[in-house]
């Protein structure tokens, strides 16, 4: 039986298993009593289509004093007063119909210069021999101004991105072995539901104090961005892709 590519049926594919439960951001289908449960536990929250690339359709929402919630979208903000004239604008300018959504809690990443970046990790294996292995790593720093990384105004290799950060001090030399270790326990275990996949993007936050969370794993990953880095992942990666 084929089983959905979209995030919500990935996020409830990893929620299953205990060892990655603890990297999971607090996901929920979206609707209208889910979000207001996840803005009032979380205070900020991002909506995403479950069938969407490069950040498209992406809003971020956080609520404000006074009973007021501000909109972020792409570069564009708006501030709206009340729950129902909220949902409303949402509704119209923001969700499309015929369209399902996620509501996720908003992940506070790790900064650069105040610019919040995250990782994109790519694994792969190759038709024979069938093992995972992660073929290339790089922190995407988002454009000033902008809710996503998917706009970014830099990419950089992981460990310079985490050097320059704001991450704890003490957590720095351990993110990137853990970083690796959790994302083939990722992938090892999302094989067995998408057996002929054989390219894993995962979208990995840090945050502040250097904890990991697993935002979204992409079934068809772009490797444009890898094209960026000089220490020979593109190449890898399109290696595999052809083996």
């Amino acid at each position: 039986m084929r089983v959905s590519y979209g995030k919500w049926t990935k996020h409830r594919l990893m929620s299953q298993d205990e060892r990655l439960k603890d990297y999971l951001p607090e996901t929920k289908y979206f609707s209208k009593e889910s979000l207001w449960t996840m803005v009032e536990k979380h205070g900020q929250v991002m909506i995403k289509p479950c069938l969407g690339h490069k950040g498209y359709g992406v809003v971020q929402i956080s609520a404000l004093e006074d009973d007021q919630y501000e909109l972020h979208k792409d570069f564009k903000k708006v501030i709206l007063t009340g729950k129902e004239e909220t949902f409303e604008y949402l509704k119209k300018n923001c969700i499309k119909r015929q369209r399902h959504y996620i509501v996720q809690q908003k992940i506070p990443l790790a900064a650069i210069n105040n610019d919040p970046f995250d990782i994109r990790v790519m694994i792969q294996r190759k038709r024979k021999p069938k093992d995972w292995v992660i073929t290339g790593k790089l922190a995407k720093v988002a454009a000033r101004n902008y809710v996503i990384t998917n706009v970014a105004k830099a990419v950089l290799p992981v460990e310079e991105a985490i050097s320059k950060s704001n991450i704890d001090n003490e957590q720095k030399q351990k993110i990137i072995a853990m970083l690796d270790e959790v994302s083939l326990l990722v992938v090892q275990y999302l094989a067995s539901s998408y057996p002929r996949t054989r390219a894993f993007g995962l979208d990995v936050g840090i945050d502040s104090k250097g904890d990991i969370w697993i935002i979204e794993a992409n079934i068809s990953p772009s490797s444009s961005m890898f094209k960026f880095l000089k220490d020979g992942s593109y190449k890898t990666i399109i290696a595999y892709k052809r083996g």
